[in-house]
């Protein structure tokens, strides 16, 4: 029988994200292409209203939990450098460094036709906005150098 490596932490964050960025922008990609722009935003208002009802079940009810939750995943499971600040009306999700977005100029250098604002913009507007509206909250975002700062508000 052949042996299994053990990835490291590190590497299993790389392998996560590359899959993440890969699934998510092949998938938007072949929508767009082949049956328009309407029905990817289509398919983002429906996996937003489904991660809405996941986030209603854990309790996700005040805007510190929601950053408080997107934060835990992208530090844990792809590796983003993130930190939060807020109360139960108002928090401050500040990703420094988004590894999902790393892993999408990685595969923009490959070929990949992927722009860093369409990759933000899909992310914020075509999900987190979405997401939050769903649950009763707003959420607004500004994009930095490596990142951005979204504020969520009840």
């Amino acid at each position: 029988m052949a042996e299994i490596p053990e990835l490291s932490k590190e590497e299993t964050q790389k392998i996560a994200s590359e899959m993440f960025v890969g699934i998510l922008v092949g998938t938007g990609a072949y929508i767009r292409q082949k049956l328009g722009p309407e029905a990817e935003d289509e398919l983002g208002t429906m996996a937003a209203e489904g991660c809405a009802m996941n986030l209603n079940a854990l309790g996700i009810d005040t805007p510190l939990k929601y950053a408080l939750h997107y934060a835990t995943m992208s530090k844990n499971l792809h590796g983003s450098d993130v930190e939060v600040e807020g109360d139960s009306g108002s928090a401050v999700l500040d990703t420094k460094t988004c590894a999902t977005l790393k892993a999408a100029m990685e595969f923009k250098e490959k070929g990949m036709p992927i722009s860093r604002e369409e990759y933000c913009n899909g992310c914020i507007d075509g999900y987190h906005k979405k997401v939050a509206a769903n649950i009763g909250m707003n959420l607004d975002a500004t994009f930095t150098e490596d990142g951005c700062r979204m504020t969520i508000t009840k």
